[in-house]
Parts: structure tokens; sequence; C-alpha cells
């Protein structure tokens, strides 16, 4: 692996990961040369190469080799590396040569926080630092370049600017819906709002799920988005053939599917068998969409503004697009216990409206005259 990493902490976060995956210590060369890579270190102007893998007999020699000769010197002519074994102490000297070789030597990687010998310029810096070597990056919280578990500063800005820039296009082009020279016209409806939170997050931790297991690639991202509008077309299909009356049953298997997916490990799928693996990620992720689905189909059914109910779904999804963020912080198994959070505001005003319409249906229904007394 190689790559200006920029950080020295990155760094020792690279050798620590490699080192835990493959049972070996890496060997790490930092150019130009460094003797040592600390958390604190600045990396911005150095490529740094992390040599790791099962090979370890091959491994093990180039260390002895780096051992024994101390260096390897590298020169920027290829002519001259081609006729030359380059691990000596000192560069070899060849005529014409002298001044193109470059040095190269093994860096030691510094992963564990002792006590400065002299008091650190920053030592605010410093700890931080030293602090970012206990959090590893993890299938659940993959995010090599963040000290720590948190919403950046340039992050929660652009957050800002999109949710300010969203309520100035709701009250333009929303007002004249909402209201009348009569007073208020239609009310948002506040279990769509929460159905798009919650559908907006639910589809962002498919297209994770699904990528850690199988790959970052087009090819995986198409397959998923497919899957997840096919499953929005199958809810749509059973609605229209079994038009489901009541949405709680519903609600209790989405829920059930968003918590299994919450917190089965995604280790844990990988000792499966690449066709097991296949089917039970494939449920997990595209089940709770069917059910989804149905509920987001049904209450859509019953609405009396789909006008309305629309926007409010809309609107719903920039709260769930703002909250892929807390993946920073929670990481994106957790974020789904959000998602359960939206779909639970989303079921209890549901039923709430639910039970006002009841109640103004039987208000404006007539009232049964009295039986005559015989």
């Amino acid at each position: 692996m190689y790559n200006y990493y920029r950080q020295g902490w990155v760094v020792g976060r690279i050798a620590k990961m490699a080192h835990e995956v493959f049972g070996v210590e890496p060997i790490v060369i930092s150019m130009p040369f460094q003797e040592k890579v600390t958390p604190e270190t600045n990396q911005a102007n150095h490529i740094t190469f992390v040599l790791v893998g099962k090979d370890s007999a091959t491994l093990e020699r180039i260390r002895k080799a780096f051992a024994e000769k101390k260096s390897f010197w590298a020169n920027e002519r290829p002519a001259a590396n081609e006729a030359v074994n380059a691990f000596a102490p000192t560069p070899v000297e060849l005529p014409g040569y002298a001044t193109d070789w470059r040095h190269i030597a093994q860096a030691e990687v510094v992963i564990e926080g002792d006590a400065p010998a002299t008091q650190p310029a920053d030592e605010k810096e410093y700890k931080s630092a030293y602090n970012a070597l206990k959090l590893q990056p993890q299938d659940n919280w993959p995010q090599l370049y963040l000290r720590e578990k948190k919403i950046p500063d340039l992050n929660l800005y652009g957050m800002e600017i999109i949710a300010g820039l969203s309520v100035v296009i709701l009250l333009v082009f929303a007002w004249p819906v909402f209201f009348s020279r009569g007073g208020l016209r239609a009310k948002p409806s506040v279990q769509m709002f929460f159905l798009g939170a919650g559908f907006m997050l639910l589809e962002t931790k498919g297209v994770v799920h699904m990528a850690l297991l199988f790959g970052s690639t087009w090819i995986v991202n198409s397959v998923v988005f497919f899957a997840i509008l096919v499953m929005i077309l199958c809810a749509n299909l059973f609605v229209l053939v079994f038009k489901p009356s009541k949405l709680w049953p519903y609600y209790v298997l989405l829920l059930l599917g968003l918590l299994a997916n919450a917190l089965v490990p995604m280790d844990w799928y990988l000792s499966l068998s690449p066709t097991t693996r296949t089917i039970l990620s494939c449920a997990v992720v595209f089940v709770p969409v069917f059910f989804a689905g149905v509920i987001f189909a049904t209450a859509f059914r019953e609405s009396k503004n789909p006008d309305v109910d629309f926007g409010s779904n809309v609107a719903g999804i920039i709260l769930g697009g703002l909250s892929e963020q807390l993946s920073l912080v929670l990481g994106f198994n957790y974020l789904l216990l959000v998602a359960v959070g939206y779909y639970l505001l989303s079921w209890a005003f549901g039923r709430r409206t639910g039970s006002q319409n009841a109640l103004a249906a039987e208000m404006a229904s007539p009232v049964a005259s009295p039986s005559p007394v015989a």
C-alpha cells in the first residue's frame, strides 16, 4: 500500500491494521527517508509504502536485508539500478551517478503513546494524534482519515447550508399550498415526512452493506438500486391486490428487520458460504424495503391531499440525507437505529392522523333517527 497519507497517525493505523490482519509486522518505508514515523509527524511531503502479506518468508528476507545493510539506494535513472545490488550502507559508487541516489530504509512506526522526552509544542495536537491510534477503522465505522467519532466542522457547515436552502425553498414554493386567503388550506403530513427520512437511511445502509460484502463497484451499486426499485414495485402491487387496512403488522416486521440489520455484525456474513451469504444479506437488506414500501403505499392510498403528502415525503428525504452524517459518529449499522426512531415517529403520527380522520368522518355522518315507539 502506498500513498501520501499526510498524517503520521494514519500511517500508524494502517500499520496496526496490517499487523492484525496478516499476523506479521509490516515493513514501512517513508520517502524522503524518515527513521521514525510518530502519530504527530507531518507526512504531507512524504510518500509512505507499507509492505505486508501472507508470504512472510519473502517479507522476512527483505527485512533481513534492511537489518544487515541498513539501507537501500535507488537512482533516479533506471540504467543505474539495473547494474548494481543497491542494498548497501552507503550509496553505490558509479561514475556519473553520484548525486542521483535516494536513501531508502525501513522506518519505525510508533503506535503506542509514551510520555514525550520534552514538552510538545502543541500538547492538544499531540494527545489527539495518539488517541487516534486507539480508534481503529472497522466495517461499521470505516473512517480511516477521521481522528475521532465526530462530524467534522466542514460537514456541519455543509449541512447547515443544505438545511437553510431547504427551508427557504419550502417557504417559497409550499406556502401557497398550505395557506390561502381563508387561512390554513392543508396540513403537511408528519407521517409521510418521517417515512421519507427513514427510507433514505434504509437505502444508504443497503448500499454500504452490499458494497462491504461484494465490493464497491458500479455493478454492485446498480444491482442494489435495481433491487430496491423492484421491492418498491412489489410493495405497490401487494397493496393493490391485498388492500391492507392495518399498518401495525408491517411496522412491526419492518422494525424487526431493521434491528436484525443493525445488530448482526458484518463479519458474520463472511463466515457463510457464498450462496448462503448472498441470500441472507439480500434478505436482511431488501425485505425491510418491501415492508417500508407497503406502509408508504397504504398511507398514500388513504391520502386526502396526495400532493401535500408527497411533498412532505420529499422533505423527509432531505432530513434523512442530512442524518446520514450521523454515521461518522454512530457507524453505519447503528445508523439504522436512527431510522427505527423515524419509523416509530411515523407510526405514532400515523395513528394520530387516522384517529382524527375517523372522528371527523363520524361527526360528518348523519345522525340516525330514533325508531318510533309502537
